[in-house]
């Protein structure tokens, strides 16, 4: 397996863990540290997927995600919002801007892949 996940988070601790436990499955992880980096992350290297986190610098990742569905060639492309927001509510705002699924942190790593897989193998069809 090849299939290429993009990770985007400004913490290095959150990106460190969640790309061992990805690289651990065979996944090939490209990592962002702000939401504009991951905009050009996602133009230029085509994953498969996005976790994105919500709060980043320079452009947080709710806008980061409403432009990546706004650019055609990377439209497709699903985005999990990857996030210490987990107020009620916030899984829907996430949605609304543009992000496929939700998962707060803290979280159990072996669960994130779980639905990173599940997600892949609904692209697949």
């Amino acid at each position: 397996m090849n299939t290429k996940i993009l990770v985007a988070d400004d913490d290095c601790d959150n990106r460190v863990i969640i790309r061992h436990v990805l690289e651990a499955a065979g996944y090939q992880v490209v990592e962002a540290v702000n939401g504009l980096e991951a905009i050009e992350m996602a133009l230029s290297q085509k994953p498969a997927l996005i976790l994105m986190d919500l709060s980043m610098p320079k452009l947080n990742g709710w806008e980061a995600a409403k432009r990546i569905k706004q650019t055609p060639e990377i439209a497709g492309i699903p985005i999990f919002a990857f996030t210490a927001h987990a107020l009620t509510g916030d899984d829907v705002k996430a949605k609304a801007s543009g992000c496929d699924d939700y998962i707060s942190k803290p979280c159990v790593p072996r669960e994130v892949l779980q639905k990173v897989r599940d997600c892949l193998k609904r692209s697949e069809k």
